[in-house]
């Protein structure tokens, strides 16, 4: 199925951020920063397809409408857009008004350009030369004319015991000679340390510790969810988690809704 301009225009800025801002693939970005930073009209009319600008600024006012669900945004500002677009002559300086707007790429739709768009493989690397071998030294003829010896790497140092390895060691029971000295040197009438006491700090290892299930990221971004409390609007794009959208046009849909009221698609689980 060939793609039309909304969805080449998507798959635009999916990878565009995939080359220079992987972060955003999951956080929020502002409206400013696809029509100047990552998908800007000159750079990218040519592989989406459009004529003028105005062609294009009503492509991104359609893809900040949340048609076919690409992005997750603000519900007045996806309203407002809608309407200038249902008008027939939107007014174009509605993407200024919301140029800090935030809106969040969808997750399935991004995995879904990614899959088709994976990166180039690296190649593997040259096989190593062995150490000590020397290099040697050509001419623009291809004569050898010399050759320079490879210094051959040096052992690596021994590193100091890690904080954590001396702290466990110094938890360890003692030694039976050192038990003996350490009650040899203790005064008559005084309570003398226990053997168990000392070892009684350390843990036991057939002890299994209880597992915890960490909570699932948000639904619109993938970002961590804060633990331990009932969490309704996402921390990282503030999309409220508590409201189910309809894939197809971002549209909300109830509990218990097996199709769209808005456009009749089929209601995601």
């Amino acid at each position: 199925m060939v793609a039309d301009e909304l969805e080449r225009l998507f798959r635009a800025l999916v990878l565009r951020i995939r080359e220079t801002r992987p972060e955003h693939l999951s956080r929020s970005f502002e409206v400013a920063d696809i029509l100047r930073t990552f998908v800007p009209y000159r750079a990218t009319r040519a592989e989406v397809g459009v004529d003028s600008a105005e062609d294009y600024e009503v492509l991104v006012l359609r893809l900040l409408s949340g048609e076919r669900g690409f992005l997750f945004t603000d519900d007045v500002m996806q309203d407002d857009i809608r309407r200038e677009l249902d008008s027939g002559n939107p007014d174009l300086k509605t993407l200024q008004a919301y140029g800090t707007a935030k809106v969040t790429l969808a997750q399935h739709a991004m995995r879904k350009v990614l899959e088709a768009s994976p990166l180039p493989a690296v190649p593997e690397a040259a096989e190593a030369q062995p150490a000590g071998a020397a290099t040697v030294l050509r001419d623009t003829q291809g004569h050898v004319v010399g050759s320079l010896a490879r210094e051959a790497p040096r052992p690596a140092e021994s590193k100091p015991a890690a904080p954590a390895l001396e702290a466990l060691q110094q938890q360890l029971p003692p030694t039976l000679a050192e038990l003996g000295e350490a009650l040899a040197a203790v005064p008559e009438g005084r309570s003398r340390p226990s053997f168990q006491a000392r070892g009684s700090s350390i843990p036991d290892p057939m002890v299994e510790t209880p597992h915890r299930t960490p909570r699932p990221g948000c639904r619109f971004c993938g970002q961590a969810l804060p633990e331990g409390r009932d969490v309704t609007f996402c921390p990282h794009c503030g999309q409220n988690l508590k409201v189910h959208r309809c894939p197809g046009c971002s549209a909300e849909v109830e509990s218990g809704w097996k199709f769209c009221v808005t456009c009749g698609r089929a209601a995601s689980a």
